[in-house]
């Protein structure tokens, strides 16, 4: 157990960690191709997937009490043994890893693209990764203290920046509402039901959170939260642009925050920077220290001997895998139309659970 970190996160840390992270898919990368597969009735989509988030963190509250004490990985090794976990490490690996990598390569094309058109990729990306090493190299509760700062600070200013937009809207423009039929708007719901596997997140830092109790409304709040987000942004990008116009748009989201007039304020896009880079430093570096803890279980060595390796790798995939903002757009487009598979995860390691058990009980 020489990888694991004493250090400990509580329920409303980790609420904050999830209520930063998920929403920089749900309602800042996702916007463009929820609107472009549903259109106006994306805000529908979104509130489909409700019963399937639901559903699943039902099954992680049931796997995370079947697993006691134990994280993810320790806990499938002792039940199912070692080949079934490295196998679950190698998926859960490869899925935290992609995350990451489009992760970053957003934000790099976001600030470039809006803020500093001089600046290269990498001089963006390698100045981003250094903070979140930095952080790697504390430990999970310092990201944990850093994610309720913003998480609060997002609460108060988020609501203030929506009452600021309103004179911009037409909501009109949203109407009328499966003008093209359930079709388009079950198609869209994938690609919220994809985002709420990775709640997953939370099974394998089983160990570092304090509060086993009352999983299953953190979950939902979570969900909830996220739906609220995605639903609102998507609905306010269409009130300001209609839809034709919010189509043609990359960044649906900036687009309608750059509206925002306050008078003494010249720029109010300054609030999309801010949320894009809050969310994506803590969405980043929790995933990296997920795949530190996927690394340091094969290895059998601690987190933050591969903090350096893990963060380089991530770099250099954020830089070479996508050549343009079109080819990061189209594999959030591919992941995210099929990535509720992952969602198959905990039925599939219940059932085994359920059968390595039997066996167990039937030869002592």
């Amino acid at each position: 157990m020489g990888w694991l970190d004493v250090r400990t996160i509580s329920r409303f840390q980790w609420v904050s960690i999830q209520a930063l992270s998920l929403p920089i898919m749900g309602h800042v990368f996702l916007i463009e191709p929820l609107i472009h597969t549903a259109g106006r009735d994306g805000w529908i989509s979104a509130l489909i997937s409700i019963p399937s988030g639901i559903v699943f963190v039902l099954l992680l509250s049931i796997l995370r009490r079947k697993l006691q004490s134990n994280s993810l990985l320790t806990g499938t090794e002792e039940k199912a043994g070692r080949a079934t976990s490295v196998i679950l490490c190698v998926i859960l690996l490869a899925y935290f890893l992609f995350a990451s990598a489009t992760t970053m390569r957003g934000l790099e094309e976001f600030v470039k693209i809006t803020f500093l058109p001089e600046t290269p990729l990498w001089a963006i990306g390698t100045s981003f990764m250094l903070l979140i090493w930095f952080s790697l190299q504390r430990n999970i509760e310092s990201i944990a203290r850093i994610a309720v700062i913003f998480f609060l600070l997002t609460m108060i200013t988020g609501p203030l920046v929506g009452l600021t937009l309103m004179q911009e809207k037409d909501y009109a423009r949203i109407l009328p509402i499966l003008d093209h039929g359930w079709g388009p708007a079950l198609e869209g719901s994938l690609y919220y039901v994809a985002l709420w596997g990775e709640l997953i997140l939370v099974l394998l830092l089983q160990t570092k959170w304090v509060g086993v109790r009352h999983d299953f409304n953190g979950f939902s709040f979570l969900i909830l939260f996220n739906v609220f987000l995605g639903a609102s942004m998507l609905m306010s990008a269409i009130a300001v642009f209609g839809l034709p116009l919010s189509e043609k748009l990359d960044w649906p989201v900036q687009n309608t925050v750059r509206q925002i007039k306050m008078g003494f304020i010249s720029r109010g896009d300054i609030y999309g920077l801010y949320t894009m880079t809050a969310g994506c430093f803590i969405r980043v570096a929790v995933f990296l220290y997920a795949i530190c803890e996927c690394l340091a279980f094969l290895l059998s060595t601690t987190y933050k001997k591969l903090s350096v390796p893990v963060c380089l790798v991530t770099l250099f995939l954020s830089l070479l895998l996508f050549s343009n903002h079109q080819q990061l757009l189209q594999a959030n487009h591919s992941y995210y139309r099929y990535g509720y598979v992952l969602l198959l995860l905990p039925i599939f390691l219940l059932i085994l659970f359920r059968i390595k058990g039997g066996k167990t009980l039937e030869n002592p």
